[in-house]
Protein backbone atom coordinates (compact mmCIF):
# COMPACT_ATOMS: atom_id res chain seq x y z
CA UNK A 1 0.00 0.00 0.00
CA UNK A 2 1.36 3.44 -0.96
CA UNK A 3 1.77 6.05 1.76
CA UNK A 4 -0.16 9.29 1.17
CA UNK A 5 1.06 12.60 2.57
CA UNK A 6 -1.35 15.50 1.95
CA UNK A 7 -0.38 15.82 -1.73
CA UNK A 8 3.26 16.62 -1.02
CA UNK A 9 5.65 15.40 -3.66
CA UNK A 10 7.76 12.42 -2.58
CA UNK A 11 11.08 10.98 -3.56
CA UNK A 12 13.61 8.58 -2.16
CA UNK A 13 17.03 10.20 -1.94
CA UNK A 14 20.55 9.03 -1.46
CA UNK A 15 23.56 11.36 -1.33
CA UNK A 16 27.22 10.33 -1.34
CA UNK A 17 30.60 12.00 -1.35
CA UNK A 18 32.83 11.09 -4.26
CA UNK A 19 36.12 12.53 -3.03
CA UNK A 20 38.45 13.04 -5.97
CA UNK A 21 37.93 14.49 -9.43
CA UNK A 22 38.83 11.05 -10.83
CA UNK A 23 36.08 9.38 -8.79
CA UNK A 24 33.66 12.05 -10.02
CA UNK A 25 34.70 11.49 -13.66
CA UNK A 26 34.24 7.73 -13.21
CA UNK A 27 30.63 8.25 -12.01
CA UNK A 28 29.96 10.66 -14.89
CA UNK A 29 31.11 7.93 -17.30
CA UNK A 30 28.74 5.43 -15.62
CA UNK A 31 25.84 7.91 -15.90
CA UNK A 32 26.57 8.58 -19.58
CA UNK A 33 26.64 4.86 -20.34
CA UNK A 34 23.49 4.17 -18.31
CA UNK A 35 21.43 7.00 -19.83
CA UNK A 36 22.96 7.25 -23.31
CA UNK A 37 23.27 11.03 -22.84
CA UNK A 38 25.94 13.55 -21.86
CA UNK A 39 23.72 14.93 -19.11
CA UNK A 40 22.52 18.51 -18.70
CA UNK A 41 24.85 21.00 -16.99
CA UNK A 42 23.10 23.31 -14.53
CA UNK A 43 24.51 26.08 -12.31
CA UNK A 44 22.53 26.46 -9.08
CA UNK A 45 22.72 28.80 -6.15
CA UNK A 46 20.58 27.82 -3.16
CA UNK A 47 19.83 30.35 -0.43
CA UNK A 48 18.79 28.49 2.72
CA UNK A 49 16.54 30.21 5.24
CA UNK A 50 16.00 29.50 8.91
CA UNK A 51 13.07 27.11 9.16
CA UNK A 52 11.25 25.80 12.21
CA UNK A 53 10.58 22.48 10.45
CA UNK A 54 12.51 20.89 7.63
CA UNK A 55 14.45 23.04 5.19
CA UNK A 56 13.50 26.04 3.08
CA UNK A 57 15.57 27.26 0.14
CA UNK A 58 15.30 29.64 -2.77
CA UNK A 59 17.03 28.15 -5.80
CA UNK A 60 18.45 30.31 -8.56
CA UNK A 61 19.04 28.26 -11.72
CA UNK A 62 21.58 29.98 -13.93
CA UNK A 63 23.07 29.86 -17.37
CA UNK A 64 26.41 31.59 -16.88
CA UNK A 65 25.72 34.72 -14.83
CA UNK A 66 22.09 35.11 -15.92
CA UNK A 67 19.32 33.63 -13.77
CA UNK A 68 16.99 31.61 -16.00
CA UNK A 69 14.43 30.71 -13.38
CA UNK A 70 13.97 30.37 -9.64
CA UNK A 71 12.08 28.05 -7.31
CA UNK A 72 11.14 28.12 -3.66
CA UNK A 73 11.54 24.62 -2.23
CA UNK A 74 10.37 23.39 1.15
CA UNK A 75 11.43 19.88 2.11
CA UNK A 76 11.65 17.56 5.04
CA UNK A 77 13.70 14.40 5.24
CA UNK A 78 15.52 12.57 8.02
CA UNK A 79 19.22 13.26 8.49
CA UNK A 80 20.44 9.69 8.10
CA UNK A 81 22.75 7.86 5.74
CA UNK A 82 21.26 5.68 3.03
CA UNK A 83 18.01 5.91 1.10
CA UNK A 84 15.46 8.15 2.79
CA UNK A 85 12.04 9.59 2.07
CA UNK A 86 11.93 13.29 1.23
CA UNK A 87 8.62 15.15 1.27
CA UNK A 88 8.70 18.40 -0.64
CA UNK A 89 6.81 21.23 -2.24
CA UNK A 90 8.17 23.65 -4.79
CA UNK A 91 6.90 26.64 -6.70
CA UNK A 92 8.24 28.82 -9.46
CA UNK A 93 9.18 32.32 -8.32
CA UNK A 94 8.87 35.30 -10.65
CA UNK A 95 10.56 37.83 -8.35
CA UNK A 96 13.28 35.87 -6.55
CA UNK A 97 15.32 38.85 -5.32
CA UNK A 98 12.24 40.35 -3.67
CA UNK A 99 11.29 37.03 -2.10
CA UNK A 100 14.86 36.53 -0.88
CA UNK A 101 14.82 39.98 0.75
CA UNK A 102 11.43 39.35 2.41
CA UNK A 103 12.50 35.97 3.77
CA UNK A 104 15.90 37.29 4.87
CA UNK A 105 14.23 40.12 6.80
CA UNK A 106 11.58 37.92 8.42
CA UNK A 107 13.14 34.52 9.11
CA UNK A 108 16.82 35.08 8.34
CA UNK A 109 19.31 33.50 5.97
CA UNK A 110 21.04 30.33 7.11
CA UNK A 111 23.55 30.30 4.25
CA UNK A 112 24.17 29.84 0.54
CA UNK A 113 25.33 26.80 -1.42
CA UNK A 114 26.68 27.19 -4.95
CA UNK A 115 27.12 24.19 -7.21
CA UNK A 116 27.53 23.05 -10.76
CA UNK A 117 25.30 20.07 -11.39
CA UNK A 118 25.32 17.52 -14.17
CA UNK A 119 21.78 16.13 -14.39
CA UNK A 120 21.02 12.72 -15.88
CA UNK A 121 17.53 11.21 -16.13
CA UNK A 122 17.11 7.45 -15.84
CA UNK A 123 13.52 6.21 -15.69
CA UNK A 124 11.94 7.92 -12.69
CA UNK A 125 15.31 8.86 -11.21
CA UNK A 126 17.19 12.15 -11.34
CA UNK A 127 20.91 11.47 -11.07
CA UNK A 128 22.85 14.53 -9.91
CA UNK A 129 26.63 14.70 -10.14
CA UNK A 130 27.52 17.85 -8.23
CA UNK A 131 30.65 19.97 -7.90
CA UNK A 132 29.84 21.97 -4.77
CA UNK A 133 31.81 25.13 -4.08
CA UNK A 134 34.08 24.73 -1.02
CA UNK A 135 32.93 21.12 -0.48
CA UNK A 136 33.90 18.99 -3.48
CA UNK A 137 32.28 16.27 -5.56
CA UNK A 138 29.02 14.48 -4.74
CA UNK A 139 26.43 12.18 -6.25
CA UNK A 140 22.72 12.25 -5.48
CA UNK A 141 19.88 10.00 -6.58
CA UNK A 142 16.28 11.23 -6.41
CA UNK A 143 13.75 8.53 -7.24
CA UNK A 144 10.52 10.45 -7.85
CA UNK A 145 7.70 8.31 -6.50
CA UNK A 146 4.35 8.07 -8.23
CA UNK A 147 1.29 8.40 -5.97
CA UNK A 148 0.79 4.62 -5.96
CA UNK A 149 4.42 3.64 -5.28
CA UNK A 150 5.63 2.58 -1.86
CA UNK A 151 8.74 3.83 -0.13
CA UNK A 152 10.16 0.30 -0.38
CA UNK A 153 9.80 0.31 -4.18
CA UNK A 154 11.77 3.56 -4.36
CA UNK A 155 14.44 2.19 -2.02
CA UNK A 156 14.84 -0.84 -4.31
CA UNK A 157 15.58 1.50 -7.24
CA UNK A 158 18.11 3.45 -5.16
CA UNK A 159 19.81 0.26 -3.97
CA UNK A 160 20.30 -0.90 -7.57
CA UNK A 161 21.72 2.49 -8.62
CA UNK A 162 24.01 2.49 -5.60
CA UNK A 163 25.39 -0.85 -6.83
CA UNK A 164 25.74 0.32 -10.45
CA UNK A 165 27.54 3.52 -9.40
CA UNK A 166 29.83 1.62 -7.00
CA UNK A 167 28.84 3.63 -3.92
CA UNK A 168 30.05 2.21 -0.61
CA UNK A 169 28.21 2.76 2.67
CA UNK A 170 31.08 4.84 4.07
CA UNK A 171 30.53 7.38 1.24
CA UNK A 172 26.92 8.12 2.25
CA UNK A 173 26.16 11.47 3.83
CA UNK A 174 23.27 12.29 6.11
CA UNK A 175 22.21 15.88 5.55
CA UNK A 176 22.16 18.65 2.97
CA UNK A 177 25.16 20.43 1.47
CA UNK A 178 24.25 23.36 3.73
CA UNK A 179 24.80 21.13 6.77
CA UNK A 180 28.22 20.03 5.49
CA UNK A 181 29.17 23.62 4.80
CA UNK A 182 28.22 24.63 8.34
CA UNK A 183 30.28 21.75 9.72
CA UNK A 184 33.27 22.92 7.68
CA UNK A 185 33.61 19.65 5.75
Amino acid sequence: MAEKTDSKLRNIELKATLGSADAFAHRVAIAKKLTGTDGTPIVQSDVFFNATKGRLKLRYIKNGSVTERSELISYDRPDEAGPKLSLYDKMDVNEPQLLERILAETVGVRGRVDKTRLLFLHGQTRIHLDDVASLGHYLEFEVVLTPDQTIEQGQTVVDELKRLFEIADDQLITGAYMDLQEQGK
